[in-house]
């Protein structure tokens, strides 16, 4: 079972988004395709080939980001049109409501996650330069190789480091929208340099972007805030900067990886919310501070190929991040405000906040050859410890959650066991142990929005403590190979998130909220750790240039989270998701290119807890239940490149919540060589669709209505890009 393996279309996307084909451009023949090297997917710790393991994966390759980087996309925009089962971007620089399977994704980058799972503003798709981009690994559904959070599974995000050669590659682009061309400018310049010598690896990314006002497809300006805090994403600036080394010496390998990242929006107007879609509210000015990120990691890593007990992988991290969130008048978006004084109701001025979170920890892993077991056997074992440190306050210093810090450490054990010449088995388990410190903090007096008026509710003392929690999960399952061609899977796996633990302390509720001086418990408030099992089965097939694979799944935990942003409440209880996914590509020649990815997820919750499930999960979890794309590429005898996708959401209208509409969205581009570099054009929403986002549409109800506040998509928008390698 250890020889070279037929690729299968769950791996990579590899023929997916790409204009200049793999045949195309190297002439590769049918039986070169039944050869490549098998694809290790290193979300996996032991670094498993992809068609061992008995789940669905998938593998974004840099070719296949290169060509949507030509499109002007963000990072969440690429996965949302691919990936079967994660919901289409909302459009911000923020992740709410981006769900891999109706539950949360966890996010890495190199193996470490940007966040704290305690508190977070879920920007890390949207900031990070998809130019540093070599390739994302999705594994899908509940996992814990990466321990907590990855209750719908993991997208890991893996960096360039330098090439081969001494190369500098520059690439710079435009973008503009019919409405206003000088209004809604957008530039880009992209510069990396890579320098080997000898052993010794270097690459360093500079990169800056700016984008003015964005419009839909009806001519609306579209709201620099229209989700509440979040940050859209227009009239902002983006600079990053990354450095990746390298050395190698026999079996050892040092890798560093740098990255610094800063985000700065500044809003002219606020939004109105009573309108429909949300528009920007010209009468209003924006009296706020900027929306800002400002990010730093660093990661180290150190790996020894031979050792006696097997190779050693030893990885330490850190990373800071301060973000800023928009200020938002008090109103039907937000209904649970700070206001000036407990005698005055009207809100903070200063009513702005800042979340701070630090997170560093070292990762052991070590991988065990078991040949003498059988031959291909291998197990992955280790020890990984982490520390996070979270505080969240207004711009005034005033503290709006308990400050606090947790300590995680764990051990994990996977077995890779290939049985026979057909059968390939893997099993895992792993223990993790989170200590949690939470500091007494005073929750600031709040002024809430009703249909009957305004509720004062004074400020409660919330006492903290120590708290620890802990988890076991496992997972096992196998892959059986009915030909080289064709395999059928089946699993089970677990995984485990602490929810927004930050989010209940900041709106903690005395047992009588509208009298002053009372205290509540951290004890009595605070989230229950939650289990997720995952039980899925699926197929794959590749022949020649036509691969798919389609997957089941259902899963469902005890202790699932709701959060009602009508009520500001977060509740947890009994929940069930289910759902399928496929994906077919077919290389019709040498030339063109075809291929559709779909996918089905919905899901019900327990709402009166008597233990069973009797209502739909809300729009903010599953905003379209269907979504599916279309997509292909051709390549013409002169090198000019086609590319293109259509992108479908369906409807989603349950009993009690608002009807999501459908939407389709036409995607087209064309590139060439010309001169020492690549010339591209690019237009997004090509027939400039007037729909709304369903992703953003369901991120926040008005209390007053019940409904969802409606956000209208981006309309069309042309890119315009050169890039040249020298």
């Amino acid at each position: 079972m250890g020889q070279k393996r037929v690729l299968r279309a769950s791996t990579a996307l590899t023929a997916m988004l790409c204009a200049e084909t793999a045949m195309a451009q190297d002439n590769v023949t049918e039986e070169d395709l039944l050869t490549l090297e098998p694809i290790t997917i290193s979300a996996y710790r032991s670094n498993a080939d992809a068609s061992t393991i008995p789940g669905t994966v998938q593998v974004i390759t840099s070719t296949d980001i290169e060509q949507r980087i030509l499109q002007g996309e963000f990072l969440e925009q690429i996965l949302s049109d691919f990936v079967p089962g994660l919901s289409v971007s909302n459009g911000t620089v923020s992740g709410a409501s981006q769900t891999l399977r109706g539950r949360n994704i966890q996010i890495l980058i190199n193996g470490v996650a940007r966040t704290s799972e305690l508190r977070g503003f879920d920007r890390e798709l949207a900031l990070f330069d998809v130019n540093s981009v070599e390739r994302v690994e999705i594994v899908k559904g509940s996992n814990a190789q990466y321990g907590n959070g990855a209750t719908g599974g993991t997208i890991n995000i893996v960096t360039k480091r330098a090439g081969d050669v001494t190369q500098s590659t520059v690439f710079t682009r435009l973008s503009a929208q019919g409405e206003s061309v000088s209004d809604t400018l957008g530039w880009e310049v992209f510069a990396s340099h890579d320098r080997r010598v000898e052993n010794f690896g270097l690459r360093l990314e500079l990169s800056a972007e700016s984008i003015g006002d964005r419009y839909d497809g009806a001519g609306r300006q579209l709201p620099s805030d229209p989700l509440v805090g979040q940050g859209g994403g227009d009239n902002s600036d983006i600079y990053s900067l990354g450095l990746a080394a390298d050395y190698e010496e026999g079996s050892h390998r040092f890798d560093l990886r740098f990255d610094a990242n800063r985000f700065k929006q500044t809003p002219d107007f606020f939004t109105n919310y009573l309108t429909d879609p949300v528009s920007v509210d010209p009468t209003q000015p924006y009296t706020g501070q900027p929306v800002e990120d400002e990010t730093k990691a660093l990661t180290l890593r150190y790996l020894n190929s031979d050792l006696a007990i097997g190779e050693l992988e030893v990885q330490g991290y850190y990373t800071d991040n301060k973000r800023t969130a928009a200020f938002v008048p008090a109103g039907i978006a937000n209904p649970l405000y700070y206001p000036t004084s407990p005698t005055n109701p009207r809100q903070n001025p200063e009513a702005q906040t800042r979340l701070d979170t630090t997170t560093y920890g070292v990762r052991t892993t070590v991988r065990s050859d078991l040949s003498q077991l059988a031959a291909g056997a291998k197990l992955t074992w280790g020890v990984d410890v982490g520390k996070d440190d979270v505080s969240q306050a207004l711009l005034d210093g005033t503290e709006v959650i308990a400050p606090m810090g947790q300590r995680s450490v764990a051990a994990f054990a996977q077995l890779d066991l290939p049985i026979g010449e057909k059968f390939d088995f893997s099993g895992g388990v792993r223990y993790e142990r989170f200590d949690l410190s939470v500091k007494n903090y005073m929750r600031p007096d709040v002024v809430q929005l009703r249909p009957t008026g305004l509720l004062p509710l004074p400020a409660v003392n919330v006492t903290g403590g120590d708290f620890d929690y802990d988890a076991t999960v496992f997972n096992f399952g196998g892959v059986y190979h009915l030909t080289q061609s064709t395999e059928i899977f089946a699993g089970f796996s677990q995984g485990f998130s602490l929810p927004d633990v930050g989010a209940f302390t900041r709106r903690a509720m005395a047992p009588s909220p509208t009298l002053p001086g009372q205290t509540v418990s951290f004890a009595a408030i605070g989230p229950e750790a939650q289990i997720v099992d995952t039980y899925e089965i699926g197929a794959r097939h590749t022949s020649g240039a036509f691969r798919i694979e389609a997957s089941a799944f259902f899963a469902t935990s005890d202790e699932g989270t709701v959060f009602n942003s009508a009520t500001n409440a977060i509740t947890q209880q009994k929940e069930e998701t289910w759902g399928g996914e496929i994906i077919v590509d077919y290389q019709v020649n040498t030339a063109f290119n075809l291929g559709l990815s779909a996918s089905f997820t919905e899901g019900r919750f327990d709402s009166d807890n008597d233990g069973k499930v009797d209502s739909w999960l809300p729009n903010n979890r599953i905003g379209a239940p269907v979504k599916a794309t279309l997509y292909g590429d051709y390549v013409f005898d002169n090198g000019l490149r086609l590319a293109g996708e259509v992108v479908y959401t369906g409807s989603r209208d349950n009993k009690g919540y608002t009807v999501v509409q459908d939407t389709t969205t036409v995607n087209a581009r064309v590139a060439k060589q010309i001169g020492l570099g690549e010339f591209s054009f690019a237009v997004d929403n090509l027939f400039d669709a007037d729909q709304l986002n369903p992703t953003a549409s369901s991120v926040r109800t008005n209390p007053l209505t019940r409904q969802d506040i409606p956000v209208a998509a981006e309309g069309r928008r042309f890119w315009a890009g050169y890039s040249v390698t020298f």
